[in-house]
């Protein structure tokens, strides 16, 4: 905020355009407000009023139905006319009538149009089919005569009020430089104001039109001495818009003028980054403060907050210690609630790239579904649900192969259990019979068995190791990703809680159904395990269902088809692929389910993968292939091309 601030104080850089850029949740809008709010504070006496005018303006709240020029130019002068002297009132009434006056030269355009389309339409529809009916042609005149009549309607200009004299004066201002000019005027009177900011919010909301607009509006009409336009936008969506906008000047090398658009137009760039670690637990334990705290409780910790964070030090500024000495006796449910957030803290906040929208949003579900157990008499422990949130918002392939796990077991996931051990014990991916992947032993058991001094791991892992059943090589697998392997090592080990009831509050994005849940438990272990990623343990199961009797091979196609339509990016799509190579009487099934899912949901690079091991000759795969060479994703399009022009040279089949 200091470096916006600093920059619309200094009367050398005016007029200043501000892009505030960074991305959507950043917080944009959230420090023009702070910065409104100071500005606000400047003024030469406390009765008198701020010597900075600023003006908030979002051009995505008038894109649909006005001229979002108009619609600037109309709101800046509204705020300016406020502060003018009386008998500078009429300038500024004749500059509104020009901006007015300015929309209606766009639909004097649009009524030309429409005319012309009365005139052309009959003869269009005659030439299309010159043997048309008289009396067709005739009532098809009067169709588009009235269509016609009520789009002149909606175009036809506002009535605009004379001036004193009588006379029209929105034609004394006649162009975008005298407008300026005079506006110029206007503003260099106000001599108790410093500057204009106009605070423009949403612009990366917006069609290509609209941005565009906004911009030619501040360089055409506005951008005059005392003022500043401080433009709140991620700025890759910004640069694409303004590509779109004009296509016809991309370069050789089909790179667009978005960049080098905004180079121009902001003379200062204000990044956000995004929030530190510590800042990120100072905003999420202070969201869980306001939910329990009182209105006066929470103003005592948000004043030691700032206190803290004034001096500049990147630590994290408010939590139970700090809560202590604020409050002396701090609410049970507050300590709660800031003992699971610490333990969850580093995952979540890198995870979420320190977005304080996406910090927020996460806290917000979590307190729902918690709150809609209560309601229905369940008890889930908030940690617990936290710490399972964590793996659905940020891994949840991760998250759907632990439910998977959960489907085949009755209770606590055995192999969830397994993987915590791995973890603890600092395993990496090693031979599914290497068995030095154990848990620990208690803390302080010695090598002769009794308490005292702690034994090495390694001596501890060996000994341990012969009572260790073998871990499956696909949760070892599992186990062994860096992100899992952060999740496990967080509070509470969850290896022996039974999580269904957990599972159920994510049940909206779980790939299950009447299919999976009608399977019987030995199909439901193996559906689970044709869709791991471990490739080895894949192709076994493969090769079981293949070998299955007919009827329980279709119930588990049909089961695997649903997961496929469900989550077309998941690992179904590789076991669906896998399993109609290996058993072809399940191939044309597997076929018409990857027919139905979007060609937008179809993983390009999996996608390829059908051309090399499904049969080119066959009806259904070849129609599949053509579907999706076909369709308008070029990512996907490329990628079939590639991969059969590729087939056809290799001559394989």
């Amino acid at each position: 905020m200091d470096t916006l601030f600093v920059a619309l104080t200094e009367p050398r850089l005016l007029p200043l355009t501000v892009g505030l850029l960074g991305d959507w949740g950043s917080g944009k809008s959230s420090l023009m407000r702070i910065t409104r709010q100071e500005l606000l504070k400047i003024r030469d006496g406390e009765k008198l009023p701020s010597r900075y005018v600023c003006v908030e303006f979002s051009p995505w709240q008038y894109e649909d139905y006005d001229d979002v020029k108009v619609a600037l130019m109309t709101t800046v002068l509204d705020a300016v006319g406020q502060r003018v002297a009386p008998d500078e009132q009429e300038h500024v009434s004749r500059l509104r009538r020009f901006a007015q006056g300015f929309g209606r030269w766009g639909r004097r355009g649009g009524r030309v149009a429409v005319a012309g389309a009365q005139t052309a339409a009959p003869f269009v529809i005659q030439a299309m089919d010159p043997s048309i009916d008289p009396q067709v042609l005739d009532v098809t005149k009067a169709a588009v005569n009235a269509v016609a009549s009520e789009a002149n309607k909606l175009l036809e200009d506002p009535k605009t009020k004379q001036a004193a004299s009588g006379n029209d004066t929105a034609e004394a201002i006649a162009d975008a430089g005298r407008f300026r000019a005079e506006f110029a005027k206007v503003v260099m009177t106000l001599e108790d104001v410093d500057a204009v900011v106009v605070f423009i919010d949403d612009l990366d909301r917006c069609l290509p039109e609209t941005v565009v607009d906004t911009f030619e509006a501040i360089r055409l009409f506005l951008n005059t001495p005392k003022t500043a336009y401080v433009m709140a936008a991620n700025q890759a969506v910004v640069e694409s818009a303004i590509d779109s906008r004009y296509p016809q000047l991309r370069r050789p090398d089909g790179a667009g003028i978005g960049a080098d658009y905004l180079e121009k137009m902001l003379q200062l760039k204000v990044a956000i980054p995004p929030l530190a670690a510590p800042e990120a637990d100072t905003y999420v334990n202070l969201l869980l403060a306001e939910l329990r705290l009182d209105n006066e409780q929470f103003a005592k910790v948000l004043d030691e907050t700032r206190r803290r964070r004034e001096a500049g030090n990147l630590q994290v500024a408010f939590n139970v210690g700090v809560a202590g000495e604020v409050l002396g006796n701090v609410p049970d449910d507050l300590v709660r609630d800031l003992n699971w957030a610490a333990s969850i803290a580093q995952v979540l906040g890198g995870g979420l790239r320190g977005n304080p929208r996406q910090l927020k949003r996460f806290l917000n579900n979590l307190l729902l579904k918690h709150r809609s157990a209560q309601r229905r008499k369940i008890a889930l422990d908030l940690p617990v649900l936290a710490k399972l949130m964590v793996l659905e918002e940020q891994h949840f392939s991760d998250f759907q192969r632990l439910f998977d796990w959960q489907l085949t077991s009755p209770g606590p996931i055995p192999e969830l259990a397994a993987a915590e051990a791995i973890a603890r014990a600092g395993a990496t991916i090693s031979e599914p019979n290497n068995e030095r992947d154990t848990p620990r032993p208690d803390e302080n058991e010695t090598a002769d068995g009794s308490s005292g001094a702690r034994r090495s791991p390694a001596g501890k892992r060996g000994r341990r190791a012969s009572q260790q059943p073998p871990v499956a090589e696909d949760v070892r697998a599992w186990a062994d990703k860096s992100h899992v392997r952060a999740w496990l090592g967080l509070e509470p080990p969850l290896g022996e809680l039974d999580l269904r009831p957990y599972f159920t509050y994510s049940r909206d994005k779980l790939a299950f159904g009447v299919a999976v849940t009608r399977l019987p438990p030995h199909l439901q272990e193996l559906l689970t395990r044709v869709q791991t990623e471990v490739a080895g343990a894949r192709r076994l199961a493969c090769d079981e269902i293949a070998k299955l009797p007919d009827d329980e091979r279709a119930q588990l196609v049909e089961a695997l088809v649903e997961v496929l339509t469900r989550r077309p990016g998941g690992p179904a799509f590789v076991a669906a692929l896998e399993l109609a190579e290996r058993a072809p009487d399940t191939l044309s099934g597997i076929c018409d389910a990857l027919m139905r899912i979007p060609p937008a949901a179809v993983p390009p690079a999996q996608a390829g993968n059908a051309v090399r091991r499904l049969p080119a000759n066959h009806p259904t795969v070849s129609t599949l292939l053509d579907q999706w060479e076909n369709s308008d994703v070029p990512g996907l399009r490329t990628m079939i091309s590639t991969a059969r022009e590729a087939q056809r040279l290799s001559g394989r089949r």
